[in-house]
């Protein structure tokens, strides 16, 4: 008896080493899928956009923010790839042109791989002008003729040449609030000139005679912090009028609060890669297109004309135009909407599904600027319809040989 219940254990144990071995070598005839890294998966977020001059394409413009440097390719457009969301800085720089900086912040709530995009226009510096020491001079920003400046003899010790550049400020980030907005700005070099005696600073009233804008202010700018000096005093003859003893950039401001309102989001298009099935992994290129720019929500001149009734046709157009280019000092450029695309690599494990939804960001804020009109002040107000950027929303499904991690998920 002793003899058959050993003989019964050595049976059984053969058999479970049988099986155990049948089962392993199932296990390893098994395909197992090629696993590999996803630049998609990367916790980047990118700064995007495109520099003009002129209308046209800017090229080898050097664009940096927090140590990180991008060239303008040959249609202006740029990237930048940022490892954080933290509020940046942008600078835009090259040779004969006036450098502008621009504020660029991610939304809280921004996924990896987003893209806040920026529109810049840059301007080429006007040529230089000698400023003599015995005579008074009269100096007139040559590119829009809206800047004038009056050197009284004794302003410099010796004959100085000096250059008088209107130019269009970067954008700023959005805030609810009151902010300054630049009816005009003007670089001023040699940078740090001082005078003997004050320079008069003038610039001409951008809206026309029937209306013009109230609350103008003086502004500086040193180290790239703007501060207000004192008020440009309107002098009844077209013209708002301050002092200086000093070059740098200089920004005729009006106070401008800002609402913002609706945020809205739109899935542009969805790209799947199916890799199902298949255990080698897959690489695919992903154009990602999205809108670039601001507009007017409604035609400029239509909604000036609501809200300033009776004023002539000449001043609407005037006044419209002096608002757009003050609206550009706050969101950056001229307001028009192109479009922008930017490539996307992908790489994709074996027997994996992921799905790219490009989602593109807009954002109306609605800006108002005091105008005098009739004797009275008039809260002008104008909506702005902003692109912000892109998020790309990453979903994924892997196949039954991943086992126990098969299924779905979304980032």
């Amino acid at each position: 008896m002793r003899t058959n219940k050993y003989l019964v254990v050595s049976m059984a144990m053969s058999l479970a080493v049988t099986i155990g071995v049948g089962f392993s070598s199932c296990k390893k005839d098994e395909p197992t899928p090629v696993i590999v890294e996803n630049p998609l998966d990367a916790e980047v977020y990118y700064i995007a956009g495109k520099v003009i001059s002129e209308n046209n394409a800017l090229e080898g413009v050097k664009v940096s923010a927090s140590s990180v440097e991008a060239t303008t390719a040959a249609d202006g457009t740029f990237q930048l790839e940022m490892k954080s969301k933290d509020d940046c800085i942008v600078t835009f720089e090259k040779s004969g042109y006036v450098t502008v900086t621009a504020e660029v912040g991610f939304p809280a709530d921004a996924k990896k791989q987003s893209i806040v995009l920026l529109s810049q226009e840059l301007e080429t510096k006007n040529p230089p002008v000698t400023i003599s020491s015995d005579v008074e001079q009269t100096v007139i920003e040559v590119k829009r003729k809206m800047i004038e400046l009056t050197f009284p003899a004794g302003a410099v010790k010796s004959a100085t040449d000096i250059t008088v550049t209107a130019y269009k400020e970067g954008a700023k980030k959005t805030q609810a609030g009151t902010v300054r907005a630049s009816l005009s700005t003007v670089n001023c070099e040699p940078d740090g000139q001082s005078f003997e005696k004050p320079i008069e600073l003038r610039m001409k009233n951008p809206t026309g005679k029937g209306v013009y804008f109230a609350d103008v202010k003086h502004y500086v700018e040193k180290n790239g912090v703007w501060s207000e000096t004192g008020a440009a005093d309107y002098n009844g003859n077209g013209y708002y009028v301050t002092s200086i003893d000093g070059f740098s950039n200089h920004s005729f401001g009006v106070p401008c609060s800002s609402q913002k309102g609706t945020s809205k989001t739109e899935n542009l298009k969805s790209i799947v890669i199916d890799n199902l099935g298949k255990m080698d992994s897959q690489e695919q290129s992903i154009d990602v297109t999205s809108h670039l720019g601001w507009k007017i929500d409604g035609t400029t001149s239509d909604l000036l004309k609501k809200q300033l009734a009776g004023l002539s046709d000449s001043d609407i157009t005037a006044l419209s135009g002096a608002v757009e280019l003050t609206l550009a000092s706050l969101v950056g450029g001229a307001p028009s909407v192109g479009e922008m695309t930017l490539k996307r690599d992908a790489r994709i494990s074996g027997d994996m599904k992921t799905t790219v939804s490009i989602v593109e960001r807009t954002t109306t804020t609605v800006f108002s600027f005091p105008v005098v009109f009739g004797g009275q002040t008039v809260a002008l107000t104008i909506p702005v319809v902003k692109y912000d950027g892109v998020d790309l929303v990453i979903t994924t499904e892997k196949g039954a040989s991943h086992g126990t991690h098969s299924g779905g998920s979304v980032e």
